[in-house]
């Protein structure tokens, strides 16, 4: 019987110990890399399991095997243009079978016959939830070319409900798409690509209606494009859309130029970066331009003051900022001369308000007079101050003393002497106050010097 209760017990402790060994080879080959399984489709083989374990130690095989012949159905459907049986199918494979492989290719695949039907926002909205739900799917790249397509056709093709009934263009829904890309896949050359998708779609979008709100968020895509990926090769061409997108809110010289210097200083910065670009040439030439056009400004209000304010200096002040603005500018030509007639003493024109009323007086001093006035205006505010102490002469030092027998001492000088303990105090005498002094009581009432001792206090 002993023999027979050891032989049981070795055999149940080596099968235990053989399954946890089992267990742990199993858990190990789970988490390895190649536990992962692919779903590939051949037309001639359908859907087949490719890497990985699936099944034979954790996955029940006719569940799986359930689950591979739905999706061979679908794509089968699918190819054959029976969209609403494709679907059916792939919709029984993710509610079956959420946790498996199967469920995020189901979910793709939807995706494209979405597309395929024009329902763009159901196909974006699909394809993201595969990002969300399972991030593992091997097939991102694939998933965000997608949705990049998705807002392509957003943008350009008319969307259909339910698949069959026409709707209106929605090119605002393609730029949710875009920023969704963005988003999605900052590292990849997608985003770059979206973020100028998204410029161009609001530029296009753009109209006097909507108060700038478009051409603003052309500009924060732009400025993303170039700040984020400085490297992409579109950060050239954001320069240029940059310069453009200010450009066309410039309205002329007799207008605020903030947008103009904007567009200048992107045009600028490109020449800068990409100056072996074929671009330079052109972009060159609009700077140019745009400079002409910024020292025009200045030539204008440097004509207001000239002839209209009888101003010369600060006509001066706009005519050389003029020209050093844009010195090759026809504007900054039309400049020096103007310098050259105020150099001269050539007065302007006599408008009818002058000719009624004589020329305007701008109640300003020329450079000489102003100067001339500096040096009087100083000395007669010094002198206005000549007879006044700028700094206020104390009086005369209050010292704080104490009345001792009628006279006054000082203060520091005397101290009352601290009498022994249980001896009575001397007697005092109470005078009046002098004047500016403060009554002790207990002082001596003799005249006495103040003993040669540390005053305590």
């Amino acid at each position: 019987m002993i023999l027979l209760f050891l032989r049981r017990w070795i055999r149940f402790e080596l099968a235990r110990v053989c399954a946890g060994a089992l267990a742990l080879v199993a858990v190990t080959t789970l988490l390895s890399p190649s536990a992962h399984a692919d779903l590939i489709w051949t037309p001639d083989g359908g859907w087949q399991v490719e890497g990985g374990v699936l099944g034979p130690l954790f996955g029940d095989m006719s569940a799986s095997k359930s689950a591979l012949e739905a999706m061979n159905k679908a794509k089968t459907a699918q190819e054959a243009g029976r969209y609403w049986s494709a679907l059916s199918q792939y919709n029984q494979v993710i509610a079956d079978f959420p946790g498996s492989v199967f469920a995020p290719e189901a979910l793709f695949q939807e995706s494209m016959i979405y597309i395929e039907r024009n329902q763009f926002e159901k196909a974006y909205d699909t394809l993201d939830r595969i990002i969300k739900r399972y991030p593992d799917y091997p097939n991102f790249n694939g998933i965000i070319r997608q949705q990049f397509r998705a807002g392509d056709l957003q943008s350009t093709e008319r969307p259909y409900l339910v698949g069959w009934i026409p709707w209106f263009k929605d090119p605002g829904k393609a730029v949710d798409f875009y920023e969704g890309v963005a988003k999605n896949a900052p590292a990849t050359e997608y985003a770059p690509m979206a973020l100028m998708k998204i410029a161009l779609l609001d530029l296009r979008m753009s109209s006097f209606l909507d108060s700038g709100e478009n051409a603003a968020k052309a500009i924060d895509a732009l400025k993303r494009l170039i700040n984020d990926y400085p490297q992409s090769m579109l950060a050239s061409n954001a320069y240029l859309e940059l310069a453009d997108v200010y450009a066309k809110l410039v309205i002329g010289p007799p207008y605020d130029q903030g947008s103009t210097r904007q567009s200048i200083r992107y045009l600028e910065d490109f020449l800068y970066y990409y100056k072996d670009s074929p671009d330079a040439p052109g972009a060159e030439q609009k700077r140019n331009t745009l400079l002409d056009t910024y020292a025009r400004s200045q030539v204008i209000l440097g004509d207001f003051y000239y002839y209209y304010r009888n101003s010369n200096r600060a006509a001066l002040i706009f005519y050389n900022q003029a020209v050093t603005l844009a010195p090759a500018s026809t504007a900054a030509t039309e400049a020096r001369t103007q310098i050259d007639k105020i150099r001269r003493r050539i007065p302007a024109p006599m408008t009818p308000y002058d000719m009624l009323f004589g020329r305007y007086n701008d109640h300003a001093l020329s450079a000489n007079e102003e100067q001339g006035q500096i040096g009087p205006l100083a000395t007669q505010a010094f002198a206005s101050h000549a007879g006044q102490d700028f700094v206020e002469t104390p009086g005369p030092e209050v010292v704080e003393t104490i009345a001792v027998s009628g006279e006054a001492q000082p203060y520091e000088s005397f101290a009352p002497f601290l009498n022994s303990p249980g001896t009575p105090p001397p007697p005092t005498t109470v005078n009046p106050p002098a004047p500016n002094t403060i009554p002790v009581q207990g002082a001596p009432a003799s005249n006495t010097s103040p003993p040669d001792r540390p005053l305590i206090r």
